[in-house]
């Protein structure tokens, strides 16, 4: 019976007992904690066994548009903690765009072309000459 009991007792949290909860979390915190998970789940989107560029670049977007946000809400040191692994990130995406692009020479298929990147070269095709 006392294990019955246990298993009952979780399904007993109230709602005033959650909301009570919930205003003790610092939305500054959960930024860092949201901020951490993009890194870690964007690490393994890039090199891991999961590999999804797409998704690891959409980690990277995020994080670069939490940047403003992570400078004035958190401590320096917390920032640059953070976003030198956003760094990181980059240069590991960079190289695994790079690395994919290898073997036959031309773009990886599944990924797109990040919206912010600046063509190699002007394209001469849209003068209408």
């Amino acid at each position: 019976m006392a294990a019955d009991e246990k298993k009952q007792a979780p399904s007993e949290v109230s709602v005033e007992d959650l909301a009570e909860e919930l205003l003790k979390i610092k939305v500054s915190d959960l930024v860092v904690q949201s901020a951490v998970g993009l890194i870690q789940l964007g690490t393994i989107r890039i090199s891991g066994g999961q590999r999804d560029l797409a998704q690891a670049r959409l980690a990277i977007d995020t994080l670069r548009a939490l940047e403003p946000i992570l400078r004035e809400q958190v401590s320096s040191e917390m920032a640059d903690e953070l976003l030198g692994a956003l760094g990181s990130m980059q240069l590991a995406f960079a190289a695994a765009v790079s690395d994919k692009a290898e073997p036959d020479g031309a773009a990886p298929e599944s990924e797109p072309e990040p919206e912010n990147a600046e063509p190699a070269e002007p394209d001469s095709s849209d003068s209408g000459e």
